[in-house]
């Protein structure tokens, strides 16, 4: 494979200049809410579907993709997810002037196909590059995440201010110069292996989470209902089939499933903050959303700093000690932010950094941790399920939140804030709560964890 290799590292620039382009979308969505929800006439449940059926979609995607490149040349995949990116964003910018949930299927589609970026991306650099080369690329990949959050805020603030939030979706049509690039210098291998898409186990799931956390939105007992039969139906067919794309053996195993509930948790509140943020600034302060979108700026270049560092400090003080330590930080921070939303402009961009910074020091010692968790034969179905769980979980979070915005008894003020914070410093003591017990479950399975544990053979 690696007599690819010189071909394929031409074509990296085209994969990332995707990934920044589709992801960065996506991340604009959270800073245009408050506008969406004008443009659109609709409440805080209802705006955040758009943000939650997109994070949804990355993660099923990025499963999809991942499992058809062992049957489709990853060159086709990407000329396919470019096509559906493009026509996503006509349809997208079409619908937006119709329906807002025509409008949501659009953006669907855009995201969809605009992960063949990132989704393909990690699988290319591992299948064709040294492994000099995959260290590299691998850092690349983190680095455009931080790019893409980074473009994303400014595209989203600037753009709506200044020319409209519609010109957002002119951005895909800049993966059209990345064809010629894809059609010359990726691989076009035909691997027919035995394994294929699980349609049905990867449908019941996604199903699944998309009716629970329609369940959050709409308080419909029968969304409830018919989630609890889909998740059932799940893992009847999963102890069933032997080709289904995560086996039951993975869910006997309380370590994995442990620490799986909490990425779940904890990555979901990442993006709910996000998510809340553009709200508060605006719902507190009034801004413009070019204004928030400055105030957000230097969290992501914190984040980045942090994240690039966040090795050495696995390296000190181990996996488990650094996740804990990482969790902690994310309570204090959820406290000072519930404290000092109403205190100034200054503070709240100072409670964003805070904020993204704890978050960036958990990525990496919980992927090993998940690691540690299984047997050598289920790394890379194991980490797809995690890879797939932080999509999940930020979907059902972003859900939530969109609910306790639109709730009444959450605006009721404890005192600890003016009555224009109350609201959003309650909703983020929710979010301290939610931490301090994920972080107790982690400390509480300490035998399990801190010994860091090796894959086994």
């Amino acid at each position: 494979m690696k007599k690819y290799e010189a071909d394929v590292i031409k074509s990296m620039p085209m994969f990332m200049l995707i990934f920044i382009a589709s992801a960065s979308i996506l991340g604009a969505f959270n800073i245009i809410s408050p506008q969406l929800m004008i443009e659109f006439d609709i409440g805080f449940s209802t705006v955040s579907l758009l943000a939650m059926v997109g994070i949804l979609v990355i993660g099923i995607a990025s499963v999809v993709y991942s499992t058809l490149s062992d049957n489709i040349s990853i060159r086709k995949l990407m000329l396919i997810g470019i096509g559906l990116f493009n026509v996503g964003a006509v349809l997208a910018l079409v619908s937006s002037y119709i329906n807002f949930y025509l409008f949501v299927v659009a953006v669907a589609l855009m995201v969809f196909g605009g992960t063949c970026g990132s989704g393909l991306m990690i699988v290319t650099v591992t299948k064709y590059l040294s492994e000099e080369n995959q260290a590299k690329y691998y850092g690349y990949n983190t680095a455009c995440v931080g790019v893409s959050q980074a473009v994303g805020i400014l595209a989203g603030g600037f753009i709506a201010t200044y020319i409209g939030w519609r010109a957002l979706f002119f951005l895909p049509f800049i993966s059209l110069i990345t064809i010629s690039v894809i059609k010359k210098y990726v691989p076009d291998e035909k691997v027919f292996a035995k394994g294929k898409l699980d349609v049905i186990g990867l449908g019941l799931f996604a199903l699944f989470t998309l009716l629970i956390s329609l369940f959050f939105n709409l308080s419909k007992v029968s969304l409830l209902v018919l989630s609890l039969v889909l998740i059932v139906l799940f893992f009847i067919y999963i102890s069933k089939n032997e080709k289904a794309f995560i086996n039951i053996e993975f869910f006997k195993n309380k370590n994995f499933v442990v620490i799986i509930l909490l990425a779940l948790v904890i990555f979901g509140l990442q993006s709910a903050f996000s998510f809340l943020f553009p709200f508060m600034a605006q719902g507190v302060y009034n801004l413009s959303l070019d204004k928030v979108s400055m105030i957000l700026l230097p969290s992501f270049l914190c984040a980045a700093l942090i994240g690039a560092n966040s090795g050495k400090v696995v390296d000190k003080l181990g996996c488990f000690k650094t996740l804990l330590l990482a969790i902690l930080l994310a309570v204090f921070s959820s406290i000072i932010a519930a404290l000092s939303v109403d205190k100034g402009i200054i503070m709240l961009g100072v409670v964003a950094a805070l904020y993204a910074g704890s978050f960036a020091l958990m990525y990496s010692p919980f992927i090993k941790l998940v690691i540690g968790t299984l047997q050598m034969h289920q790394v890379g179905v194991g980490i797809g399920f995690f890879n797939l769980m932080t999509g999940i979980g930020p979907s059902l979070l972003i859900a939530i939140t969109g609910k306790m915005l639109s709730m009444p008894e959450l605006q009721a003020n404890l005192g600890l804030v003016t009555s224009k914070g109350a609201l959003f410093s309650n909703i983020l003591l929710i979010y301290a709560a939610l931490l301090a017990i994920s972080f107790v479950v982690l400390f509480l399975n300490k035998k399990s964890y801190d010994k860091e544990q090796v894959i086994q053979a």
